[in-house]
């Protein structure tokens, strides 16, 4: 090695080391806590909607659990992302949005609406996600992520169908549990959801591709609405 190569060498800037206590914080750790949390989650979901089907007999509050239960599973098997977002603040959006639907609780059985209502809600809202989901596929995530742009199916309608099909499953819930509890975690929800949402279309916007689809489709999660 001549002289010269030695010096410029030892110029080389080094990389810069990882902060302190931080070489913990991989990507993929970031992950399977995620996964594990919302996973916990739904399962004492579960627990309480299956004890209480068991003593007060209300099966259509079972039907949440596959409404849930879809996040949960797509969620355990969706793709790496090619980019994520490093800001904490929507994380924390991600995750009070995701996991706050979790903590709701069985009523009484008295509803402002027969039972069969509720039901409906919760079956459409169903197999709208569920429709979301299969043209997703394993892109979907909970935090703001570009896991490639899934454009067909009910996204040519909304944005945002499987956000659409929460809502109508949560309403049909909250129509045959109308407790102040589950309004609350159904209010808190949703006042995460919808900035979740927003920022998920900041970092997909700098995609051109989802730029030219948000023209051509212009609401959100409600036609005509938002």
């Amino acid at each position: 090695m001549s002289t010269a190569q030695a010096v410029a060498e030892r110029r080389l800037p080094c990389p810069p080391a990882a902060a302190p206590g931080r070489e913990w914080l991989t990507d993929a750790r970031i992950d399977a806590a995620e996964r594990l949390l919302v996973l916990a989650l739904y399962f004492w979901l579960a627990g309480r909607l299956l004890y209480h089907w068991w003593f007060q007999g209300q099966v259509g509050n079972l039907l949440l659990l596959p409404s849930e239960g879809l996040v949960v599973l797509f969620m355990l098997i969706r793709r790496r992302a090619n980019e994520v977002s490093r800001r904490p603040g929507e994380w924390l959006l991600a995750l009070g949005a995701t996991c706050a639907p979790m903590l709701v609780q069985p009523g009484d059985g008295t509803g402002p609406v027969p039972p069969a209502v509720g039901i409906f809600f919760i079956l459409f809202g169903t197999i709208i996600q569920l429709h979301a989901k299969v043209a997703l596929g394993r892109s979907m995530g909970m935090v703001p992520a570009n896991r490639g742009l899934r454009l067909a199916g009910p996204y040519r309608f909304v944005r945002h169908p499987m956000y659409a099909g929460y809502l109508l499953g949560h309403l049909g819930f909250l129509l045959m549990n109308p407790t102040w509890w589950n309004l609350a975690v159904y209010a808190l929800c949703y006042g995460l959801q919808v900035p979740r949402l927003l920022a998920e279309e900041r970092l997909l916007s700098r995609d051109p591709g989802y730029r030219e689809y948000r023209a051509k489709v212009r609401y959100r999660l409600v036609p005509g609405i938002f």
